[in-house]
């Protein structure tokens, strides 16, 4: 299925950093607690705390689980600003005996300590905003990995039964640009607390790097009436509402098969769509549309498959890495000749009788962000060249709010199960639905893709039932989908 989702899922939490994102502000309706103000007022960091007594400050509470829920250890932030600088105020609980902060600048992987980040969009109502990342740990560090700079100032004091940070972000450079009055930026801020595996995040909670979970920050000279506010910003937040229409809005029931079993073969006929490896002869093919189940095939975007009839033609130049999961090659998307070979890939397909394609490993995108444009041509070319097939995306949620309006569907894979490669077993994932949620209410059909043996039937019951309660359409088979799961949801 999703032939890099292993090494994806294992990297995800820290590799969508300085990229483009959706400019959705959340799958839920903008509400109040969703708006922080940044007053403006010039802040003397590492100075006396009572500076900021006139700010407004905002909790970091909420779980980055989904649903989200409080944590033990909570925290507060604060922010400012004047023509120079963004001032920013963390103070967060923890026990002082607690606290990690040993880690220098160039650390490649220092989500290890505790710590602050911030997630800045400067133009959330973009189409496709730039997403800015800060990190810092409780000693003042500023983090250089994954994240937009370290030219700004930090000044960290960890206390008894609190850490406090304080940062003074320069104003007016290619990082982030000055601001005045009324102007509006997105962000998000979340803490690192690994001792305690709390990692809360302002303003939902849910997913860290969900591409919808994000508030607003108003930037003001004194302090605005909350109703007013949120009345002003509530329809800014919405600016992208157009409908998606959908081929397979009035499908009730999919199933993704990859054996080549005639009988399970046959057994599609009993589902609405059917997702396969490109092997139906004509015939099963045939009997399956005089059952009126929709068919449509297998093609890998972003990676290419060692078993493919293309290894020979990709120049090596256009290899990006090994996917030692799958054994398969990371591709660059963003070159011509790739895009050409996926136009043709999808004009084969259509000829031998499906009724559209199924685009994975989309979340290459993620993992090496100049490919994400190169995804993105491939799937609008393809909409254009056959504009009444189907086609349907497998995950790649960062590409959506540039991939959704000419989709049919989006496969949410592993929403609420998944293969541990590691531990080698079935396990639950829950998944936060606000990466797609933004997208159903506007019509795109969700296939929800979940992973469980097939005596696990209390794990498949809790597939079903979490699909079930987002408005998803749901299916569960096994890692390799080559047993086909006759489901009652």
């Amino acid at each position: 299925m999703h032939r890099n989702l292993a090494t994806f899922l294992s990297t995800l939490r820290f590799v969508v950093i300085v990229v483009t994102l959706s400019s959705s502000i959340s799958a839920e309706k903008l509400k109040p607690e969703h708006i922080a103000q940044s007053l403006q007022q010039s802040i003397q960091i590492g100075g006396d705390l009572s500076q900021w007594d006139n700010i407004p400050s905002y909790p970091v509470e909420l779980s980055n689980g989904f649903p989200a829920v409080p944590v033990k250890d909570k925290g507060l932030f604060s922010v400012a600003w004047d023509s120079q600088n963004l001032y920013v105020l963390g103070i967060f609980d923890q026990a002082k005996d607690t606290v990690m902060a040993k880690l220098k600048t160039a650390a490649p992987v220092w989500w290890k300590d505790d710590g602050l980040e911030l997630f800045i969009r400067t133009d959330p109502f973009a189409k496709v905003p730039n997403n800015l990342h800060f990190a810092i740990n409780p000693a003042g560090v500023r983090f250089k990995a994954y994240t937009a700079t370290t030219d700004y100032q930090a000044i960290g004091r960890i206390e008894d039964n609190r850490w406090v940070l304080e940062l003074a972000i320069p104003l007016g450079t290619k990082t982030l640009p000055k601001v005045t009055e009324g102007s509006v930026w997105g962000l998000k801020v979340g803490r690192e607390h690994p001792g305690a595996g709390e990692f809360p995040i302002w303003p939902m909670g849910g997913d860290f790097n969900a591409q919808t979970n994000y508030g607003l920050l108003s930037f003001s000279k004194s302090l605005q009436e909350t109703q007013t506010l949120y009345t002003k910003l509530l329809g800014r937040s919405s600016l992208n509402n157009t409908p998606i229409k959908s081929q397979l809005s009035k499908i009730r029931s999919y199933a993704t098969y990859y054996g080549n079993d005639p009988k399970s073969i046959a057994k599609l006929k009993l589902f609405d769509l059917a997702v396969v490896q490109p092997q139906l002869s004509k015939a099963q093919l045939g009997k399956l549309h005089n059952a009126k189940t929709k068919v449509i095939a297998y093609v890998t975007i972003g990676e290419l498959d060692p078993k493919s009839n293309l290894v020979n033609k990709i120049p090596k130049t256009w290899i990006l890495g090994e996917n030692k999961v799958w054994g398969s090659k990371y591709i660059d998307a963003s070159q011509l000749g790739w895009q050409k070979l996926m136009l043709e890939e999808q004009k084969k397909l259509l000829k031998m009788g499906y009724d559209g394609v199924f685009l994975d490993t989309l979340d290459t995108g993620e993992l090496f962000i100049k490919t994400r444009a190169g995804l993105v041509s491939i799937v609008q070319k393809m909409r254009k060249a056959y504009p009444t097939k189907i086609i349907v995306q497998n995950r790649g949620f960062g590409l959506l709010n540039q991939t959704s309006a000419v989709l049919d569907a989006v496969m949410f894979e592993n929403f609420s199960s998944w293969y541990n490669f590691e531990t080698k077993k079935y396990e639950i994932m829950d998944s936060d639905p606000n990466e797609v949620t933004p997208y159903q209410q506007r019509g795109l059909v969700v296939l929800s893709m979940d992973y469980a043996a097939q005596n696990q039937t209390e794990l498949i019951k809790h597939d079903l039932a979490r699909a079930k309660q987002f408005g998803f359409i749901p299916y569960v088979s096994t890692i390799l989908l080559d047993n086909l799961f006759i489901l009652k949801p």
